[in-house]
C-alpha cells in the first residue's frame, strides 16, 4: 500500500469550491479527456454517502482502461471532506480523500490522499496517480475562479 498526497490552492471560497467538489459534474469536469467514466457523467444528483457506481472507465476519453467499481464512504459537510473507496482493474484499492481547509475568505486549500493497492503494478499506479492528481487539480484552478465568479 502506498500514498499519494497532491494539494493546491484555489481561488474561489471553501463552500463554493465544496458545493462543486460533492458534484459527479465537478468530478467529470476535472477528470477532463486525461479519465473518462461515463458511469459517473449520467449522474445528476450530488454525492450521497453509500453510493455506488460501477462502469467502464477510458483513458484519454477512448482507451478501454478498466471496469470501475466506486462507493463513496462518506461526504462530511462540517469538515468539507469527501471519501470514496474504490477497485477495478489492476487496483485492489484506491481509497481517496478530498480535504477542504478555508485559506482565508477567498481562497481554498485542496489536498486529495489516496491510498493504493494495486499489488506488484503499485509503483506504476502510483506514477500514474501523481499525474492524474496532478491534471486534476491543475483543472481545479482554472474552474475555481469560475465558480467564485458564478457565486457572486
Amino acid at each position: 500500500m502506498r500514498t499519494v498526497t497532491v494539494s493546491t490552492a484555489l481561488d474561489a471560497p471553501a463552500e463554493v469550491v465544496w458545493r462543486a467538489v460533492t458534484t459527479p459534474a465537478a468530478f467529470n469536469h476535472v477528470a477532463g479527456l486525461m479519465l473518462r467514466y461515463p458511469a459517473a457523467a449520467r449522474l445528476t444528483e450530488p454525492w450521497r454517502a453509500g453510493q455506488q457506481i460501477r462502469g467502464w472507465t477510458f483513458l484519454f476519453g477512448v482507451l478501454p482502461f478498466s471496469l470501475h467499481h466506486l462507493r463513496v464512504a462518506s461526504v462530511n459537510h462540517e469538515r468539507r471532506a469527501l471519501v470514496s473507496e474504490e477497485h477495478g482493474g489492476l487496483v485492489r484499492r484506491w481509497h481517496h480523500e478530498i480535504v477542504l481547509d478555508p485559506l482565508d475568505d477567498r481562497r481554498t486549500g485542496y489536498t486529495d490522499r489516496i491510498e493504493i493497492d494495486a499489488g506488484p503494478a503499485t509503483p506504476i499506479v502510483v506514477g500514474f496517480a501523481h499525474l492524474f492528481y496532478r491534471y486534476r487539480q491543475r483543472r481545479w484552478r482554472a474552474l475555481a475562479p469560475l465558480l467564485a465568479s458564478a457565486a457572486g
